[in-house]
């Protein structure tokens, strides 16, 4: 025995070698990143619909700010009720050539252009008045038509 030459232990295990350890691995972690990829994407579209919902209840807000500015322009014909409409008035049935039924029928076109099966009243009692905005919001949280109320004095 040569005292110069030092025998290391083998690297190898005795008897049958482990093989396919490393695909296991491999699988697993795919297994584990697809999971991520999914509830990556339910939350893109869960942000996305309610990205939605979020616009239809700004565009209420703008146009209830619309019609409120339209009667504060014609104070005399919103004081007298003039502009009053019920929810279910469309605008097609706005009709006639005064100032505020062009005015009611341009903006009631516009609330049932910008929301979906957009409906709008305006009340005016005493010189309060209360516009409400009505829409369907399937698509965000809640499947109940949506609703926006504002209250302002003229």
């Amino acid at each position: 025995m040569n005292p110069s030459v030092i025998r290391r232990p083998s690297s190898r295990p005795r008897g049958k070698a482990q093989t396919g350890v490393s695909m296991l691995e491999l699988l697993v972690s795919l297994l584990i990143f697809s999971f991520g990829m999914l509830g990556l994407a339910g939350l893109e579209i869960r942000t996305l619909s309610m990205s939605q919902s979020s616009l239809y209840r700004s565009q209420a807000t703008a146009l209830a700010d619309d019609i409120l500015d339209r009667m504060r322009a014609d104070r005399a014909n919103a004081l007298a009720g003039n502009w009053n409409t019920a929810l279910a008035t469309t605008a097609s049935s706005v009709t006639g050539s005064a100032l505020y039924q062009t005015d009611l029928k341009d903006w009631k076109t516009t609330v049932e252009a910008l929301l979906p099966a957009g409906q709008a009243s305006v009340d005016v009692t005493a010189n309060i008045v209360t516009v409400t905005l009505q829409w369907d919001d399937t698509r965000g949280r809640d499947p109940s038509p949506q609703s926006w109320v504002t209250k302002s004095r003229l």
